[in-house]
């Protein structure tokens, strides 16, 4: 192995398996309450504040019709010689009743534009929790296991005996794993290069050792030579 790693603290993996299970619990706890708040908003605006604002609306109109027939019965008054019926108040009370109608129409009109828009918003935001969601129910658990399983490798290895010489062994294996492709295919290639050589040399010799036969034409005898001899041998009459 390349390099060694002194172990001499296992309880500090330990630590942080145990602060990571408690993070990620209060993230899934911050999670589910912020859904919960979507969830009760919706409602809140969906279903209670049309039926507030709808209210509020005639109530406030009641209070405009009252304001204006104060006004108008106080206006009928006819006037004396000494004083003319003042109608400020009625006239300031009107213009309240009026702001506050105003007011609450504004309202059931907004009231209104959310219910819409809110839902719409609210798939937005889940969806962008989905990421989340994904680490805590899916990562997290899987980085805990591994946390675990290295904990306990260490533990075995520190411990020594067979469990250690086995620790040892499977990390030797992926350690030659890695370097195994490059040897591979290394001796491959020379292997392959010494096939070529063998096979080039043994066409060569084959050309070089053709055997050339010649007949006496008198005597009817024939013998045969290599092709690399300079002469042929003597034929016998």
């Amino acid at each position: 192995m390349g390099e060694q790693i002194k172990v001499a603290d296992v309880e500090t993996i330990e630590r942080f398996r145990a602060s990571l299970l408690v993070a990620s619990e209060t993230f899934g706890l911050a999670l589910e309450e912020a859904e919960g708040e979507i969830e009760r908003t919706l409602a809140w605006v969906e279903s209670e504040q049309p039926d507030f604002w709808r209210k509020r609306m005639r109530k406030v109109q009641d209070e405009v019709v009252m304001c204006k027939s104060a006004l108008f019965r106080k206006q009928e008054i006819k006037a004396t010689a000494d004083a003319r019926p003042s109608v400020v108040d009625e006239k300031k009370a009107l213009d309240r009743a009026m702001k506050r109608l105003e007011y609450a129409e504004t309202k059931l009109r907004n009231t209104k534009r959310w219910s819409t828009e809110l839902p719409r918003q609210s798939v937005i935001f889940k969806g962008a929790l989905s990421g989340m969601h994904t680490v805590l129910d899916r990562d997290v658990p899987r980085m805990s296991a591994m946390l675990k399983r290295m904990t306990e490798h260490l533990e075995a290895y520190l411990r020594g005996g067979e469990e250690s010489d086995r620790l040892l062994e499977i990390l030797g294996a992926s350690s030659n794993m890695s370097r195994g492709g490059d040897v591979d295919e290394t001796g491959a290639a020379d292997e392959s290069a010494a096939a070529d050589s063998a096979t080039d040399g043994s066409v060569h010799a084959d050309s070089t050792k053709d055997d050339i036969t010649t007949t006496d034409s008198t005597t009817g005898t024939s013998a045969s030579f290599e092709s690399g001899e300079q002469t042929p041998p003597e034929v016998t009459q």
